[in-house]
């Protein structure tokens, strides 16, 4: 399905994010370092993130495309 695969490249974006901003994908390390990198500003053509928000935007987006498969919904 379309929204599957779709979830799977902003799942994918996400860790990739993960991977970049905190240098690991082991859960206690990210969540130690939140608190040093919640500032971190991400700008891209004028407009300025929060890196974590972004991070946490592309991993709803992949959650809800994964939720919206229909043959669970039967």
């Amino acid at each position: 399905m379309i929204v599957n695969r779709i979830a799977d490249v902003f799942f994918i974006f996400s860790v990739i994010l993960i991977l970049i901003v905190f240098k690991s994908a082991d859960y206690a390390v990210v969540f130690y370092l939140i608190p040093f990198i919640k500032f971190e500003i991400f700008n891209f053509l004028g407009i300025s993130l929060c890196v974590v928000d972004i991070i946490c935007f592309f991993l709803f987006i992949g959650c809800i495309g994964k939720s919206a498969q229909i043959g669970f919904h039967v």
